[in-house]
This record gives C-alpha cells, structure tokens and sequence, in this order.
C-alpha cells in the first residue's frame, strides 16, 4: 500500500484529515492498534502537526468521534399521532446505524475506555439526542396520549436500547415488524389508564 505523501496543509484541513485518518484507522484496526504516528502516516502529515493540537490517543480518538457523530441529523417526526411518531423514530434511527462505519462508530463510543473527556463526550451525546427527540413525548402529553407521570427519558431509553443492543451485541434483524412491535410495546406500556 502506498503511503500517503505528506503535504504542507494548514489549519481546518490539517485538522479534517487527521480527524477522517484517525477514524478509519479506529475502523480498520481498533483502538488498541491505533497510534498517532499511524494517524499522522493515513493523514499524509507529520506526527507534530497531529501532536500540537492533540496531546494524547485518547483526546484524538474522542474528538474523531465526536466529528462523526452529527446529532443534527435526528429527524424529529411530527405526524399527530405518538405511535406513528415513534415508527417514523425508530425506523430513522436503524437507518443512521445500518452503515458498516456508524456501527463500528457506535462499537466505539460504547467500549469501556477509561478517560474523562470521551465519558462526557458520551453523556452529552445521550442528553441531546434525549433532549431533540424527548419533543415527540411533549407533544403527546398535550394531545394526552400520555399522562404527566411518564418518566420521558425512561420511555424513550426503553425505545432505543433494544434497537441497539440487536445491533450491537446480539446482531439479530431489526426489520419494520420488529420496530412496529416495539413501539406497540412502549404505548401499550405508556398510554393513560
């Protein structure tokens, strides 16, 4: 394989490459076998461009991740109704997954690495996809399709986790029928009584 010629970038696109480098070195050889000369060699820089803005693997590896990572791209549905809502939810959010580099991304952000910045890189991620989504739950108060005593965030995390944990750790389908049923699941459990 042909090593990538060092080129004399500066700023934003220093910063890009070595970011785009170190995540498909994260893909291809996970986080043990990434080092910064590695990054540095796939990005075509020199190691002390990587060293001066990232002091350690770790902090390069969370901001990696974190620039792949667009929280922005959570459609919100708003069809009038909780279920169809959390249908429309659930099938957009297997779809962001489905790719191979979103799931080894995902595989990633979950593993049990031990520093400071990437836990809280992880927490913020989690509150605001909670917070951006936790809008279709408002809405069905309102049109109270819910009671008040719904805990939001518990709702919703009993939505996601088993999405992800067929993804992630046991790698069984999650087609519409199983989505659908989830989701009957979740308002059965969270419908007015």
């Amino acid at each position: 394989m042909a090593t990538p010629q060092k080129t004399h970038r500066r700023g934003k696109a220093v910063v890009d490459g070595v970011l785009n480098a170190a995540v498909n070195e994260l893909l291809n050889t996970g986080f043990d076998g990434v080092t910064i000369a590695s990054v540095a060699e796939a990005a075509g820089v020199h190691v002390t461009s990587v060293y001066r803005r990232w002091k350690t693997k770790e902090q390069l590896i969370t901001d990696a991740l974190l620039s792949h990572i667009d929280i922005g791209s959570v459609t919100v549905p708003d069809t009038g109704d909780l279920r169809s809502d959390l249908v429309e939810l659930t099938i957009g959010l297997r779809d962001s997954l489905s790719s191979p580099q979103s799931k080894a991304l995902l595989r990633l952000a979950t593993m049990s690495l031990d520093f400071d910045r990437l836990d809280e890189a992880r927490r913020r991620l989690v509150d605001d996809r909670m917070t951006t989504v936790g809008v279709i739950l408002e809405r069905a108060l309102a049109r109270g399709e819910i009671t008040e005593t719904v805990d939001h965030r518990l709702a919703l995390e009993s939505l996601y986790a088993p999405i992800y944990a067929r993804l992630l750790l046991t790698h069984q389908q999650v087609d519409e029928e199983y989505l659908t049923g989830l989701v009957d699941l979740l308002v059965h459990g969270i419908a007015p009584r």
